[in-house]
């Protein structure tokens, strides 16, 4: 009768862990399907954007906090490439290049690559990272805008101790909030706050970052 018990409860035991871990398998998919829909979006708005004329008008023109229009900061119809660094609590140390374009006033979509060491200072390992942006700004002052939006891409890499091979990667979400600064006639400063998510990986999902940003527009 005991060893009965002990059975039972062992097999009930199992039987909740293997429920938690079905769980957490079923939320981990969606996540990565709902990745992979915006990701689709983000392609399918891209390629819509580049072929639509969109006209200055009072609807897409860049106001500042009086209403007043501010044409001559407009980046309307054209692109902004960049260096950008990204680091968090756990995320790596990235590096990378970053390309955008303004198609309207406001909106601009565009698409990134970055890679960075991984684990710490006895490890060895690269990851990179790339996938697309779009976002949506609007000025503070006449030389201050704010910016938000959204990037979602995949990335991937490896990392060894000497003992152990750990394999990270899988797709990624991470929205960002952040301040462009402008610092020259063609050359915009940025700094921003993100959170990075990515479902497969145990190390570096749902995990906030801090990114600086050196953007040159192109007329």
């Amino acid at each position: 009768m005991h060893y009965f018990y002990k059975v039972h409860r062992l097999s009930r035991g199992t039987g909740q862990e293997s429920l938690q871990d079905q769980s957490e398998q079923k939320k981990e998919l969606n996540m990565k399907n709902i990745i992979i829909l915006i990701i689709s979006i983000f392609f399918s708005v891209q390629v819509s954007a580049q072929t639509q004329e969109v006209l200055p008008t009072d609807e897409t023109s860049k106001t500042n906090l009086a209403g007043e229009y501010v044409y001559a900061d407009s980046y309307f119809k054209k692109s902004k490439t960049g260096v950008i660094l990204k680091n968090g609590l756990m995320i790596p140390f990235f590096y990378g290049w970053r390309f955008v374009v303004y198609n309207t006033e406001k909106f601009f979509i565009g698409g990134y690559g970055m890679t960075g060491q991984t684990g710490g200072p006895t490890e060895t390992g690269t990851m990179s990272l790339g996938g697309m942006t779009a976002g949506y700004d609007f000025v503070i002052f006449d030389d201050i805008y704010m910016d938000w939006g959204l990037s979602a891409g995949g990335a991937g890499g490896k990392s060894y101790d000497g003992t152990i091979v750990t394999d990270e990667g899988g797709v990624f979400v991470e929205p960002w909030m952040g301040f462009n600064h402008k610092i020259g006639e063609n050359t915009d400063f940025n700094y921003s706050f993100s959170f990075f998510m990515m479902p497969n990986s145990a190390a570096y999902n749902n995990n906030p970052a801090f990114n600086m940003r050196i953007d040159f527009i192109i007329n």
